[in-house]
């Protein structure tokens, strides 16, 4: 099929956006809009920013979707190239960006980062192109059908809000510039036009076009006590590997978000996650997270995964509700936020308390009978 130039997004997804034809269409987290809808305000600013990026990326305005391919068949091969005479120390690059980013200690879990270009057909928990209609859950009666599919909504949100924040981190290699120009001076420039691109043909191809995986990731629950929760991701090249390890912690959070009943959240999932609503997800979930993120102060900022994980506790009612003020920009939802970090830092106080209490444990010279503990509260 002969590809044209294209100018801005592909015509098949505009209509789908206005028609609210896609995999998150008039969701109810999403606040009322006017004659524009919340997704398509949404998208029009994102389209221009990954436009406004690939155009700094390649110094040019050509948007000839030929070309776009034909840089990519060349770059991505010249970039794995490079990349194979030093695959672990990037690797270990990329899984120490991770940890940092969500404070995570060796301790903690086992995450695993490959650079490998063997990622197709090794994903065993690949999804359903669509919805999965093989997953079947007995129901009480009508009230439970209608409560549960509140849970796949919620779940499909909450999907979009996991590619989002991966996709917010694509671009952490930045953070890394110097060693990464200590191993080959080509590497940044050829990373930052491969997510240029990469982002920008999310919206100028349709779906059809987008089914190769550029990475993947496994994550394992502990199933057994001592176990520890294990990320694996596999990627062609660095900052699709740090996008796939950011998705697994957010993935492993995200459980939060599920039912409580393991039938009823394997239902929910099976509805919930499947292939084709990636692609949307790709497209709204930055920016939907970046509506969550700028309502956080930054000097609370690094403490955006712990409100996160609080918010998605929350019962769908009231996790609707809130999120909507919070996708809204209004003054409540700027309130749910500065709640939740209130409680989130009365927390860390607490625990820095136990742990040093906990350190004193031994101690025969302090004596802690009459101490008054109440101006820690």
């Amino acid at each position: 099929m002969a590809l044209k130039r294209q100018l801005g997004m592909n015509p098949k997804l505009e209509i789908e956006l206005r028609e609210r034809k896609h995999s998150l269409g008039a969701h109810p987290i999403f606040p009322d809009g006017d004659e524009v809808n919340f997704e398509e305000k949404l998208i029009k600013k994102r389209f221009e920013d990954v436009f406004n990026k690939y155009k700094s990326a390649f110094r040019t305005g050509d948007t000839d979707l030929q070309n776009v391919v034909k840089t990519m068949q060349t770059l991505l091969p010249e970039t794995i190239q490079i990349e194979v005479k030093h695959k672990k120390v990037l690797e270990d690059l990329a899984i120490e960006m991770v940890k940092k980013e969500f404070d995570i200690a060796d301790d903690d879990m086992e995450i695993i980062g490959e650079l490998t270009t063997n990622i197709v057909n090794v994903d065993s928990i690949r999804k359903s192109p669509l919805p999965n209609s093989e997953t079947k859950l007995e129901f009480k009666d009508h009230n439970e059908i209608k409560a549960v599919s509140k849970e796949v909504e919620k779940r499909r949100f909450i999907n979009a809000m996991i590619q989002g924040s991966a996709k917010k981190c694509n671009h952490m290699f930045h953070l890394v510039d110097e060693e990464l120009n200590k191993i080959d001076y080509r590497l940044l420039d050829n990373y930052s036009k491969i997510m240029a691109m990469a982002d920008f043909s999310y919206y100028i191809f349709d779906d059809a076009l987008m089914n190769q995986p550029g990475g993947i990731v496994e994550i394992k629950l502990p199933r057994v006590d001592g176990e520890k929760i294990s990320i694996h991701a596999k990627a062609m090249t660095l900052p699709v590997l740090i996008h796939e390890l950011i998705k697994g912690v957010m993935e492993v959070i995200s459980v939060h978000g599920l039912p409580k009943n393991p039938k009823v959240a394997e239902f929910v999932m099976g509805k919930a996650d499947y292939m084709y609503a990636e692609h949307w997800d790709m497209r709204l979930g930055s920016c939907l997270w970046e509506r969550f993120t700028a309502m956080i102060e930054p000097i609370d900022f690094h403490l955006k995964h712990h409100i996160y994980c609080d918010l998605i506790e929350l019962p769908v009612e009231e996790f609707n509700d809130k999120m909507r003020e919070i996708m809204g920009g209004t003054l409540k939802g700027k309130k749910v936020i500065n709640d939740i970090v209130s409680n989130i830092k009365e927390d860390i106080k607490r625990d820095d308390l136990e742990d040093a209490l906990y350190n004193l444990e031994g101690d025969d010279d302090i004596d802690l009978t009459d101490f008054d503990f109440s101006k820690f509260k």
